[in-house]
């Protein structure tokens, strides 16, 4: 059973969450309300949510500052926003604040309200199933392996254990696919997997044959190919959106993998525009 936490200033919309289906029925447990980000702190430094759905314009402390401090203490919590504005402001920080997703109040129903936990819970399961196989990798590596695992590999010996490698690997391509938006570095998901820079950094072109950068470049620049069927969206909302800081930076890469300025990108017609 996951546990929900409801934060919204208005009761009656509280109320309407709370009856739009039968949670426990659907894996999940209203453990708590709050009608503002600073009472809902309290759940939070408890450490016993899973999921927190909060609105954004509420007094005291707005959801996106309640989302941001959620991030703080408890990375794992799936935030969900909703509002009653549809300004892309409001998207694009909950965006870069790691939220899950945004749904507006007018569009919320039972069934997107579902999909979403549904989307949720599945990450949640996933989450735990990668922390249970990390843990048995630190478990089957001896003192000997650890070791070895903080030099970097020679370019012309083989890995001690190939499917050990593949497995920490998958685990790290995981975590970028879902982090890969956010401010992350070959350190960060080094650590992440437990072993040196170098070491993961060899190991990692070795097993998919690409170097970390380009790796992640090229989701991040994929992710832009999609945002930028949106019309409505200028260049540095994409970047931002995408995990570029800064738009020229963006712009340089997308043209050397794409071939095209992403203005260029955006402005053809959509059956010609080239994804693959």
């Amino acid at each position: 059973m996951y546990k929900v936490l409801l934060v919204d200033d208005e009761a009656i919309a509280r109320m309407g969450i709370r009856s739009t289906f039968d949670w426990e029925v659907n894996g999940f447990e209203l453990v708590g309300e709050a009608s503002n980000g600073q009472r809902a702190m309290k759940w939070v430094e408890s450490k016993e949510i899973d999921i927190l759905i909060t609105d954004i314009a509420m007094p005291v402390m707005d959801g996106l500052e309640l989302a941001r401090r959620t991030r703080e203490i408890c990375p794992w919590v799936k935030v969900l926003l909703l509002s009653c504005h549809s300004d892309f402001e409001y998207v694009r920080e909950g965006i870069r604040l790691g939220a899950f997703d945004y749904i507006l109040k007018p569009m919320l129903s039972a069934e997107s309200l579902k999909t979403v936990l549904y989307e949720m819970r599945h990450s949640l399961q996933k989450e735990k199933e990668d922390h249970r196989i990390l843990e048995q990798y630190k478990e089957k590596c001896s003192a000997d392996q650890v070791a070895v695992m903080s030099l970097p590999l020679p370019a012309d010996c083989p890995p001690p254990d190939k499917s050990l490698h593949q497995r920490i690997v998958q685990q790290a391509v995981e975590y970028i696919t879902e982090h890969f938006t956010e401010s992350i570095s070959l350190q960060l998901v080094a650590d992440r997997v437990c072993v040196s820079r170098n070491y993961f950094s060899e190991m990692f072109k070795r097993v998919t044959g690409h170097n970390f950068i380009d790796y992640l470049i090229t989701l991040r620049v994929n992710r832009a190919k999609e945002l930028l069927q949106n019309p409505t969206l200028k260049v540095y909302e994409v970047a931002e959106m995408s995990g570029f800081n800064d738009t020229k930076h963006f712009s340089k890469q997308f043209k050397k993998v794409v071939g095209l300025t992403p203005a260029e990108f955006q402005g053809m017609p959509r059956r010609s525009a080239p994804f693959n």
